[in-house]
């Protein structure tokens, strides 16, 4: 029986440079630790399916005298380029604009979930986050006028505040002198970190376009859709397969649409062929909390036909531990209304923190979310707990 893994990164990968090849690397490095005397490799190909789409496929490849045996076989599906290729023809006046609409909007359940926590344990930290994203926008949406502005003397400025004094009362000094700054201070960031006008342009990004994915189902049916090709794909070139999803932070959720579909069902290949979901930094929790009808009305016969595994970190503000609170231990319920429970893995990579100001303020428990592994492949990872679990599971054979 071939073992074929569909690996699903999350948003933001590019920054670290996350991909396929890594963790197919990561896996390889499990199977050397657990045995003495055997050598693996990786083989890589791009492979074309449904005419256009494209995926990397890793093989996993044991070494012998006389042959090589494909261990396992991972293909990435690649679905940013399918969420945000709306989005992107935009500039990055709109994409801040957007970006600005969208978190006002939002500001009603923002500050509910800061009184009602609705078993979702960091909405002060999310508030907190949110409120970055809006200086961020504002940040980029106030250079431009203020460029202008600088150059006459900000004539615009001083009459704009004057009426604003003459209807409202005194403002106070620093109040004005922030709209003076925001050139020289914007400027000055551009300088100093050349690439944040790129990161800014991709936080305004994909957070518009994963809010218009959960909100509105925008490009939803077009990446369910290429993910149906692709497991065609492997129903036709694999045969004999069991597919396994490996999926990582906003990953999780394109599989969960995937196999828990609303309003439809899963194609007959997923159902035959999907043995084991793999979610890992899972934004369950996040998302139920902020976005509280999503996981409404699924379709559950595949709760009965996979196994669920869950890799989860009590220092990540945005992972599941299905739990409903912030301590380890066996999964207590699962997908809104599925009997399906994970089973709960716990990584952590530092001693548990209390909330103090410093953590809090530079937001220690979102950082935290990108440290299941470590940027170069040679360094430990959560794929250590996992691989143990597979072969306990019997999902894999090994030894």
């Amino acid at each position: 029986m071939n073992k074929i893994g569909i690996y699903i990164s999350g948003l933001g990968q590019s920054f670290h440079q996350e991909n396929v090849l890594k963790y197919a690397e990561r896996f390889k490095n499990e199977l050397l630790f657990n045995e003495r005397g055997t050598s693996y490799d990786l083989k890589s190909e791009i492979i074309t399916y449904s005419g256009k789409n494209t995926s990397k496929v890793v093989r996993v490849v044991k070494q012998g005298q006389e042959s090589d045996e494909v261990i396992y076989t991972f293909y990435e599906f690649e679905y940013h380029q399918l969420l945000t290729e709306r989005f992107n023809k935009r500039n990055i006046l709109l994409k801040n604009l957007l970006l600005f609409w969208l978190v006002f909007k939002m500001l009603p359940q923002l500050l509910k979930r800061v009184f009602v926590h609705d078993h979702y344990n960091r909405p002060y930290l999310t508030f907190y986050a949110f409120s970055i994203l809006v200086l961020v926008s504002l940040a980029v949406l106030f250079l431009i006028p203020a460029s202008i502005d600088m150059v006459n003397d900000f004539q615009v400025a001083k009459k704009a505040l004057a009426f604003i004094e003459s209807s409202t009362g005194n403002l106070p000094n620093y109040i004005k002198e922030a709209y003076k700054w925001t050139v020289p201070l914007t400027t000055f960031v551009l300088l100093v970190i050349p690439e944040s006008k790129t990161i800014v342009t991709s936080i305004a990004t994909e957070f518009a376009c994963a809010d218009q994915y959960l909100n509105d189902g925008i490009q939803s049916q077009l990446i369910s859709g290429n993910l149906d090709l692709l497991v065609e794909y492997i129903s036709e070139n694999e045969p004999e397969s069991k597919i396994h999803f490996h999926c990582y932070s906003f990953g999780c959720l394109i599989a969960t649409d995937y196999l828990f579909p609303l309003g439809t069902m899963p194609s007959k290949n997923a159902k035959l062929l999907t043995d084991v979901l793999v979610t890992i930094g899972n934004p369950y929790e996040f998302i139920n909390s902020y976005y509280n009808s999503y996981f409404k009305n699924r379709n559950l016969i595949m709760e009965q036909k996979i196994k669920w595994i869950n890799i989860y970190s009590i220092s990540d503000a945005l992972s599941s531990n299905f739990r409903n609170d912030s301590t380890r231990g066996e999964a207590l319920n699962g997908i809104r209304d599925s009997l399906l429970k994970p089973i709960n893995l716990n990584y952590e990579i530092s001693p548990d923190k209390s909330q103090h100001f410093f953590n809090f303020i530079t937001m220690d428990g979102i950082r935290m979310h990108r440290l299941y592994w470590d940027t170069e492949t040679n360094g430990q990872s959560c794929l250590r707990i996992l691989f143990d679990k597979m072969v306990e599971l019997e999902i894999i054979k090994h030894g």
